[in-house]
């Protein structure tokens, strides 16, 4: 017996590696990076892209005029260098060899036609607004381009970290323009996925890893089992906080966490009958738990926001009186309001709102949660739950009560003329609310001329006083950054902003795991 032990042994120890050789490969295994986004992006052109998934694709896929690091400061990129000649002629120096993915040479022609495609109407850009100070542009040789503008204008560099298209590109739906940017696109699948590869004549540091596939995967519960099995191995603020400690009991995954600038808010309509009451606005505010969300269901990966601008922001007004939760106080506005409870602790309500968020589970929860305490000051909430396309797009057209969104990526406080002043109404801007208040026009139209930071800093302080008066929006929560990555994978910064730039600086280490598959100490 004891030699039949050692011979079913010894078959064993011969059959473990032709059995190691029959498992199947991971993708990080073939040197496959794979991103998971929780949805799909709206476009990846970037004179029309506007929401996070599109943005952090291009910013992959795109080099831009100039980039901005983590405190909104401008960066080199396909422009070298640049000089300020006066306050309305900016001059920039491009660097020479950048091309495009399909070969061309980048020059002073593309990039005046990107933001001249971006200014015509008939574009119907929704960064047009960004750019309506530029009165002309000259591109005088093939490494030069001249902006004159119409009047000084702060936030001009900022704007200017544009993805630039070859001269000549039309929009062209789903079907990438070409980019100048470390990947390429190989396979576009709206809704499913996106196939890049290394772009051989980048003009920077030739990434690391060769392949990068991004799937768009709503479902946070099949984005957490992807990860946890392996198809999926790098997930940015895409792992519901209930589900962090199960994802971290697989040695081969580890988290990263970091203060972040992005900011969540509750969106009114306030071209609606009811919601056009700032009483109602603010009692709907008051009536939410900001706090018991942030600990129940982030789990404390967030702290709550008086403003859309995060509080280590230069421009974030400091001592914004803080509102909290304050059930009694709601339903006093809400009666003064006219919207008296009609039968005090009885089922019917004062009236009934619609509350619009996408398919993300997180979110659902959120809006769950939301209902249920505006429930009981006895406001009636029905939850519409929409994939992102549907969803962004009854926003952006003004369908709607009430939603919740992330502003992602603020460099400058001009971000308040974008979504507040009068005349950036969707396709012109993201006043998404249609919020109307000439003194806030005013203020916001003096913060752009104005060239001293302090300055701005008490215009936009008066900014962020009127819109804590009026709630055009409610912020919620300012996000923390919260990355699950194999362990393989390094070279990752974490930006406050969730920038994915840094992409192209990643690489595959595998020193971190034993011959066995299984974490090195």
């Amino acid at each position: 017996m004891r030699d039949a032990s050692r011979i079913v042994a010894t078959v064993l120890l011969l059959a473990l590696p032709a059995l190691a050789a029959c498992a199947p490969k991971l993708p990080i295994d073939e040197g496959t990076l794979v991103i998971a986004l929780p949805g799909s992006p709206t476009s990846i052109d970037p004179r029309l892209a506007t929401d996070a998934y599109g943005e952090q694709i291009l910013q992959m896929t795109h080099a831009f005029l100039i980039k901005r690091d983590a405190a909104g400061n401008p960066l080199a990129d396909l422009a070298e260098t640049w000089e300020e000649r006066s306050p309305t002629e900016i001059l920039f120096r491009l660097r020479k060899g950048a091309r495009f993915h399909d070969g061309r040479e980048v020059t002073s022609s593309d990039v005046r036609y990107t933001f001249e495609w971006i200014l015509d109407p008939r574009n119907r850009s929704p960064h047009r607004a960004t750019y309506d100070k530029i009165l002309k542009i000259e591109a005088p040789d093939p490494h030069t381009v001249l902006f004159y503008l119409k009047e000084p204008f702060a936030p001009f560099l900022v704007g200017m970290a544009r993805g630039i298209v070859p001269a000549g590109s039309g929009a062209r739906g789903y079907t990438p323009v070409p980019g100048a940017g470390p990947y390429k696109v190989d396979d576009f699948q709206p809704d499913e996925a996106i196939t890049l590869s290394r772009f051989d004549g980048y003009h920077g540091r030739s990434p690391a890893i060769a392949k990068v596939l991004v799937k768009f995967i709503p479902d946070s519960n099949v984005r957490f089992l992807e990860l946890k099995k392996g198809s999926v191995n790098f997930v940015l603020n895409g792992v519901d906080p209930d589900l962090l400690p199960a994802a971290l009991k697989n040695p081969n995954l580890v988290m990263e966490e970091e203060a972040g600038s992005n900011v969540s808010y509750l969106g009114f309509n306030l071209r609606d009958r009811i919601l056009s009451d700032a009483r109602v606005r603010r009692a709907i505010a008051l009536a939410i738990d900001r706090e018991a969300i942030v600990r129940t269901i982030w789990k404390g990966h967030a702290d709550l926001a008086e403003s859309i601008l995060p509080s280590g922001f230069w421009a974030h007004a400091g001592g914004l009186p803080p509102l909290r939760h304050d059930f009694a106080e709601a339903n006093r506005l809400l009666d003064l309001a006219g919207y008296r409870d009609p039968d005090g602790d009885g089922p019917k309500p004062r009236f009934t709102l619609t509350y619009k968020t996408s398919q993300n589970e997180l979110r659902r929860r959120i809006a769950a949660v939301l209902q249920e305490q505006l429930r009981q000051a006895g406001i009636a909430v029905e939850v519409q739950s929409h994939e992102w396309g549907t969803f962004f797009s009854d926003i952006r057209k003004g369908n709607f009560q009430l939603y919740s969104l992330t502003w992602v990526g603020i460099a400058d406080p001009d971000i308040f003329h974008y979504a507040f002043h009068s005349s950036q109404v969707p396709p012109e801007g993201a006043n998404r609310g249609r919020y109307a208040n000439p003194e806030l026009d005013r203020l916001v139209e003096e913060g752009r001329r104005e060239l001293s930071r302090s300055k701005r800093k008490e215009i936009y302080r008066k900014v962020q006083l009127l819109l804590f008066r009026d709630l055009p929006v409610f912020p919620l929560w300012v996000h923390r950054n919260l990355l699950l990555r194999d362990r393989q994978l390094a070279g990752f910064t974490l930006a406050p902003d969730e920038d994915y730039t840094s992409v192209k600086e990643m690489r595959i280490d595998r020193q971190v795991r034993g011959a066995t598959g299984k974490t090195a100490p």
